[in-house]
């Protein structure tokens, strides 16, 4: 059974990455969007060092909504602050004149026509630990209010329920890390916010247009919102194994319907023999904060053992979390229980 550990500042860390390893982990997660090339080498080079065998896997950032990288300032955002979101192409348009302004816009990583295709009742960031109710649309900005405030800088992610992905394409980001990922023969590549089988196709399109032909690494499709949820069925038909991406998929969709469509995607994998189902994110929050597991969370890894999962994946309770090491042995330890 899987134990993917994500890299992040804690696993820089030598001792850190040999203890969650030693521990258990026997895949490591490299988040394209949060580091660098040199950087993931650098860790690469050294767990492989530690274990020759630990599969690595290489997450692109599919459709991944986030606040520009453009995004020049950093905004403490008040409750029932008034602010306004816009695509980049429409930032770049009015960027010179912001500043003779007081209102604070931010720029989101789509264009502007995608962002008003529909109306939205809510745009949230950081999964959803800020959130803004929209109320109204001036001169193609998307004008909100706040509900629940933060801070705001370039990069964190957003989530825009029943957003139109379907005109946004492999970027150049995900291009040039799944070249990265063929030369340094990852293991797995995970496409983010897979919606239909075309997402995945996209990507072995690129894959025979590459003159790299160093490796063939297996494909993983990470469901994050209601259209991968409905479709997963023919989503499998292309890839190796799904990703349930709790993170996104909450404030995608909802907390209360998260468990009915966790079920519904794990029976349809269970049907195809030989595929992987991974459970990410919100495994142990409790422990990423320096706490005690709570019962939830470990009935949770029971039941997800118990209906037949083959792997969970730990996210910021080994990039960031105050346990790293503790959290890895802690699941190890219950996979081995339940698992006899």
């Amino acid at each position: 059974m899987y134990i993917i550990g994500t890299v992040g500042p804690n696993i820089k860390d030598r001792t850190v990455l040999k203890g969650i390893i030693d521990s258990g982990v026997n895949a490591l997660r490299f988040n394209f969007i949060h580091g660098s090339a040199t950087e993931f080498l650098e860790i690469l080079k050294m767990a492989k060092e530690i274990k020759n065998n630990i599969e690595i896997i290489l997450d692109l950032s599919g459709t991944k909504v986030r606040v520009s990288s453009d995004f020049e300032y950093i905004y403490k955002i008040y409750d029932d602050e008034e602010i306004y979101f816009c695509g980049e192409d429409k930032y770049y348009e009015i960027k010179k004149d912001i500043n003779k302004t007081k209102i604070k816009i931010i720029p989101l990583n789509i264009k502007n026509k995608i962002l008003n295709e529909k109306i939205y009742k809510q745009i949230g960031i950081k999964d959803n630990t800020m959130i803004f109710n929209v109320v109204g649309n001036k001169d193609g900005l998307i004008r909100v209010i706040t509900v629940k405030g933060g801070i705001i800088r370039k990069g964190k992610g957003c989530n825009i329920k029943n957003l139109e992905r379907k005109t946004l394409s492999l970027s150049e980001r995900d291009k040039e890390a799944i070249l990265w990922g063929i030369k340094n023969k990852v293991d797995v590549i995970c496409q983010s916010f897979v919606e239909e089988k075309e997402d995945i196709k996209e990507i072995k399109s690129f894959f025979k247009s590459s003159a790299l032909k160093e490796s063939k690494p297996r494909l993983w499709a990470k469901i994050e919102t209601f259209n991968g949820v409905n479709n997963i069925k023919s989503i499998l038909s292309e890839v190796d194994g799904i990703v349930i991406g709790r993170g996104d998929l909450i404030p995608e969709t909802s907390i209360e319907d998260t468990p009915i469509y966790e079920e519904k995607i794990i029976k349809e994998v269970l049907k195809n023999e030989g595929k992987d189902i991974i459970i990410a994110t919100h495994l142990f929050n409790s422990m990423k904060s320096g706490k005690m597991p709570s019962i939830s969370e470990v009935e949770s890894i029971y039941n997800f053992i118990n209906d037949g999962v083959t792997g969970f994946l730990l996210a910021g309770e080994t990039s960031v979390g105050k346990a790293p090491i503790k959290t890895v042995e802690f699941l190890n330890k219950l996979i081995i229980k339940y698992n006899n």
